[in-house]
C-alpha cells in the first residue's frame, strides 16, 4: 500500500487508518466507520486520499451519494462493478454470481404464464453462465470441438468416421448441441453455490433455485433490497475465502496481543461520500441490515463475516450511535452505560471497536448500532493550513501561520475561504482595508468574509445574519452562549434566550460543537489538571458569528436590556447580547441553588466580555493569595472570554489601551502584575492575535513577578504556568 499522506491535501490520520484498520482475520466482523466532521471539513479529500493509498493492492470501491443519489440496489451494482477490476494481489478478479443472478431476475419482465416464466429464468441462467469465466472457456472449447468436427467432415480425418460425408455431417450436427450442453453444464457447476444460496434465503420459502429467482423477479425493488445486498455481501465473503490475496509486504500494525501477527488478510474497503444524504442513509442502513441478516442465517458466531470495511463521510450525528458511543459534544460518557468516547481517525484501531464483543460489552450484538464505529476527522496541521491559505498566487500579504490555524481550527473549508479572501484583495487596497481583521475583510462586492462563511457553513434551519437585523439572530445568540466554556456542557438552558435550545441542537447534531474543537491554553493543565476538555463551538464558526455581532448595526428593535444611568446612546448589540446572557445565567444559577462562587466567577467572565477590564482585574487580584492553582484556573477561565478589541485595533494597541494609566494609579505590585497578565492572556487567547516570543516573554515575566510577591509558601503553580511560556 502506498503512502496516502503524500497524495492528499488533508493528510492527517490517513496513513494511520491504512495501518490500523485494513488488516483482518477471516472470522472477524468488519465495522462501518463513520468519519465525522462538520460540513466542508475535508472528509471527501480524506476518502480520495485513502482510495489512492489502497491503489491496486487493496480491493476497494467509492460511492458519492452527494453527486449521484443512487438507490441501494444500483449502488451495490456500481460497487460490484468497481471491485470486479484486476488487482495486483489477486490471482483472479472478484465475481458476484449471487448478486448478479438476483439482479438479472429483478430486472427481467417475466411472462404471466408459469411455464414461460420458468423458461425465461432458465434462459437467463444459461446466458449468464456463458458470460462467466468458466462459461467463456467452455464456449472456446466448444468452438474448438466444432472446428475439429468440420475438419472431419471435409475428409481430413475421414478414417475416424466411417461412411459418406453426409453421415459425418449428420453426426456433427447432432453432436454439436450435446457437446455444447455438456460443456456449459460443467461451467454452470461453478454457479452451484450461488444458485443454492438463493434457495436458502427466507424469501424463497424452500423453493428451487428457478422458483426462488421467479419470486425475486416478481418482488418490488424496495422488497428486493434486503436479499440482493445480502447476496452482495455473501459473494464478497465467498471470494475472500476461496481466492485469498497473495502474501506481500504491507504497513499494517497489528497489536502484540493478537495471535499469528504475521499472517493476516486485508479487508475490502468501500468509501462512501455523502452518507448523510437520504440516498446515502438508505444504502448504509440496508447494508448493515443485510450484514445482520447474513449473520442470523449463518452457522457459528462468525459464519457470515464478510471482508467489507465501510468508511462513510458523515457530517451529522445519528441517534442510534448513542447506545454505544458518547456524543462528541458531551464531556463524559453517560454513567452506567456501555458508551465510549469516539477516537480521532489517527487513533482509531480495530481493538477499540472489537471491545464491544467482550462479555458485557453492551446491547445486542445483532443490533445495527453494533456495527457502527464513529471516528473524528483530524484537523489540518498549522503548516498545512498555511499552505492552503497562502495558495493561489495571491498578491495580498501572507497571514501568519498561527493566526490562520487558530482562526480556521484546521478546517479545510475555512482555509480555502482564507485563500479566496486573499485572492480577492486588490493590490492597490488602502491601509485601512488591509488592516481589517480577517473575518471582517470584504470581497470585491463589499461582502464580508464572515457573512460568506456563515452562509456556507451554518446547518439548514439556522439562517446566516443579514445586513439588517431586527434582533440578534439565533446563530449569533448560540455562538455567544457557547463562548462560555461553563455553559457548553450544562443541560440547563436559560429560557430567556430566544430559540437557544433549537439552535444548540442543530449545531450539535451537525457536529459544529465538540470537545475536539477545544484548543487548551498553555496554562490549562496547571489549573485544571487532567480534566476533560469542554465542548466548544468550532472556532471558525464562533469567530465569524461574533464578528457579525461586533459589526452589527448600532441598534436594533426588540426587548432592550435595563437602561444604564446617564446613557442616551443607542443600544450596543454586543453589550446587549452579553448583558442579557449574564443576567439569564445568574437567574438560572439562583433558581437551582447553584454555587455562589461559581456564579460570581461567571459574572466576572461576562464583565470582561463587555469590556469592563479594570473591575475584573481588581477582583482577580483580590483572590490571588488564597489558592494559586485555583487562581490560575480562574485566570484561564476569564482569559477565554470573547474579546471585541481585536476587531477595532491591532492586539498591541489593544494591550496599551487596556493598561493605560494602570501603573500610575498607586496600585500594588500584585494588582499591576495581575492586570498585565490578564490583558496579555486575554488578547493572547484570541485567534486573531499573532503569537510570538515577545508575548511569551511578557507572560512569563508576569508569572515570575507574582511568584516573587506572593505571601504563600507554595508558588509552584505560578512557576509551572510561567514555564509554559519559556
Amino acid at each position: 500500500m502506498m503512502s496516502a499522506t503524500a497524495e492528499l491535501g488533508h493528510a492527517e490520520g490517513t496513513d494511520a487508518f491504512l495501518r490500523h484498520m485494513i488488516w483482518r482475520y477471516p472470522d472477524q466482523r468488519q465495522p462501518v466507520v463513520a468519519l465525522l466532521g462538520p460540513r466542508q471539513s475535508g472528509k471527501s479529500s480524506v476518502l480520495r486520499s485513502l482510495s489512492q493509498g489502497c491503489g491496486s493492492t487493496v480491493v476497494h470501491a467509492h460511492l458519492d451519494f452527494g453527486e449521484t443519489p443512487l438507490d441501494p440496489v444500483s449502488a451495490a451494482a456500481l460497487v460490484a462493478f468497481q471491485m470486479m477490476r484486476g488487482w495486483d494481489t489477486l490471482r483472479r478478479s472478484p465475481v458476484f454470481h449471487r448478486f448478479a443472478l438476483g439482479l438479472l431476475a429483478l430486472n427481467e419482465d417475466l411472462e404471466p404464464d408459469r411455464a414461460r416464466a420458468t423458461d425465461q429464468i432458465r434462459d437467463l441462467i444459461r446466458q449468464y453462465t456463458r458470460n462467466t469465466r468458466r462459461g467463456r472457456f467452455a464456449s472456446r472449447l466448444e468452438g474448438a470441438v466444432d472446428a475439429t468436427m468440420d475438419v472431419v467432415v471435409t475428409g481430413a480425418l475421414s478414417p475416424l468416421v466411417q461412411g459418406p460425408r453426409e453421415v459425418a455431417g449428420a453426426v456433427r450436427d447432432g453432436a454439436r448441441p450435446v457437446i455444447g450442453s455438456l460443456l456449459q453444464s460443467t461451467a454452470r457447476w461453478g454457479l452451484r453455490d450461488a444458485l443454492r444460496w438463493h434457495v436458502g434465503i427466507p424469501e424463497a420459502e424452500d423453493a428451487g433455485h428457478v422458483d426462488a429467482l421467479i419470486r425475486l423477479s416478481s418482488a418490488s425493488r424496495s422488497a428486493a433490497v434486503a436479499p440482493l445486498l445480502a447476496a452482495f455481501l455473501a459473494d464478497a465473503k465467498d471470494q475472500a475465502e476461496r481466492h485469498p490475496a497473495l502474501r506481500s509486504a504491507c504497513s499494517c500494525e497489528i497489536p502484540a496481543a493478537e495471535p499469528a501477527r504475521g499472517r493476516h488478510d486485508h479487508a475490502w474497503v468501500l468509501f462512501v461520500d455523502g452518507a448523510q444524504t437520504p440516498a446515502g442513509r438508505r444504502f448504509l442502513t440496508a447494508l448493515v441490515a443485510a450484514r445482520i441478516r447474513n449473520e442470523q442465517h449463518a452457522p457459528g458466531p462468525f459464519g457470515a463475516a464478510d471482508p467489507l470495511v465501510v468508511l462513510a463521510a458523515c457530517d451529522q450525528w445519528q441517534p442510534e450511535w448513542t447506545t454505544r458511543w458518547c456524543e462528541p459534544w458531551r464531556t463524559t460518557p453517560l454513567p452506567d452505560s456501555p458508551q465510549r468516547r469516539i477516537p480521532l481517525l489517527s487513533r482509531a484501531t480495530r481493538t477499540v471497536w472489537t471491545r464491544q464483543d467482550e462479555p458485557g460489552g453492551g446491547p445486542d450484538p445483532l443490533s445495527a448500532a453494533h456495527y457502527w464505529y464513529p471516528v473524528w476527522l483530524d484537523p489540518m496541521s498549522e503548516e498545512r493550513v498555511a499552505d492552503v491559505a497562502h495558495g493561489g498566487g495571491s498578491l495580498a500579504g501572507p497571514v501568519p501561520a498561527s493566526v490562520a490555524h487558530a482562526l480556521t481550527g484546521g478546517h479545510w473549508g475555512a482555509a480555502l475561504a482564507l485563500q479566496d479572501q486573499r485572492a480577492s484583495v486588490p493590490p492597490d487596497a488602502d491601509a485601512a482595508e488591509r488592516d481589517r481583521p480577517l473575518p471582517a475583510a470584504v470581497d470585491a462586492s463589499g461582502r464580508p468574509l464572515w457573512s460568506r462563511a456563515l452562509e456556507s457553513s451554518l446547518p439548514e434551519g439556522l439562517a446566516a445574519p443579514g445586513r439588517q437585523w431586527t434582533g440578534a439572530p439565533p446563530a449569533v445568540l448560540a455562538a455567544a452562549y457557547l463562548a462560555d466554556i461553563r455553559t457548553a456542557d450544562d443541560p440547563r438552558v436559560p429560557p430567556e434566550i430566544a430559540d437557544l435550545p433549537r439552535s444548540l441542537e442543530l449545531l450539535r447534531r451537525n457536529l459544529w460543537v465538540s470537545t475536539f474543537f477545544h484548543r487548551p491554553s498553555l496554562i490549562r493543565e496547571v489549573g485544571w489538571g487532567e480534566a476533560d476538555r469542554p465542548p466548544v463551538l468550532h472556532p471558525w464558526l464562533g469567530r465569524c458569528a461574533l464578528t457579525a455581532l461586533a459589526a452589527a448595526p448600532a441598534a436594533f428593535p426588540g426587548p432592550a436590556a435595563p437602561a444604564r444611568p446617564g446613557r442616551e446612546t443607542p443600544a450596543d448589540p454586543w453589550r446587549e447580547v452579553f448583558t442579557r446572557q449574564a443576567q439569564a445565567l445568574a437567574s438560572l444559577t439562583s433558581a437551582h441553588n447553584g454555587s455562589t462562587v461559581a456564579r460570581d466567577e461567571q459574572q466576572l467572565f461576562y464583565a470582561l466580555a463587555l469590556g469592563d477590564f479594570d473591575p475584573v482585574a481588581e477582583a482577580l487580584a483580590q483572590r490571588f493569595d488564597r489558592d494559586h492553582r485555583a487562581w490560575v484556573r480562574l485566570l484561564d477561565y476569564l482569559a477565554s472570554a470573547p474579546c471585541r478589541l481585536v476587531h477595532q485595533q491591532p492586539a498591541q494597541e489593544a494591550y496599551a489601551l487596556l493598561l493605560a494609566g494602570t501603573e500610575r494609579t498607586g496600585r500594588d505590585v500584585v494588582s499591576v502584575a495581575t492586570a498585565k497578565l490578564l490583558a496579555l492572556l486575554w488578547l493572547y487567547n484570541d485567534p486573531l492575535t499573532e503569537r510570538n516570543r515577545r508575548w511569551d516573554a511578557q507572560i512569563e515575566e508576569g508569572f515570575e513577578r507574582l511568584a516573587h510577591n506572593s505571601r504563600l509558601l507554595d508558588v509552584s503553580a505560578l512557576q509551572q504556568a510561567g514555564a509554559r511560556f519559556a
